[in-house]
């Protein structure tokens, strides 16, 4: 039970750290270029948690009942349903021209980038408190 709650304290702190980026960001966007930047920033970067989010929902409900087993081809349907929405959702930003490609990337890599911070974090406590033993 302390592993779950840890857990899920964990993705709570990916879930913070994504946003605070997707802010600083799509705010720098603005400041050092235009807003068409910050709007490509923006929407890459609402896309990706949107479908951070939804995939979070998806592996709660699968793995809810402990013991129970998901079934694949529910899981991998609705994981590829996902998937495809979140390219649908890419494609529609960029063949309208919603936004600026290199901007549109930037804000697509918040989540990866707030995994890496909080993952980088939790090794350097680890590191620390491995010393101190």
């Amino acid at each position: 039970m302390g592993d779950t709650l840890a857990g899920e304290r964990l993705v709570r702190r990916i879930e913070r750290v994504g946003a605070i980026l997707l802010a600083a960001a799509t705010l720098g966007a603005w400041v050092l270029y235009d807003a068409r930047m910050a709007l490509g920033v923006f929407l890459g970067g609402v896309i990706v948690i949107l479908s951070f989010q939804v995939l979070k929902w998806q592996l709660r409900r699968a793995f809810l009942v402990p013991g129970r087993i998901p079934g694949k081809a529910g899981l991998f349907a609705s994981y590829y349903l996902r998937f495809l929405a979140t390219l649908f959702l890419v494609f529609v930003v960029m063949y309208y021209g919603w936004a600026n490609p290199i901007a549109f990337v930037v804000g697509l890599s918040v989540v990866v980038l707030s995994i890496f911070l909080v993952g980088g974090l939790e090794l350097l406590v680890l590191l620390a408190k491995k010393g101190e033993s």
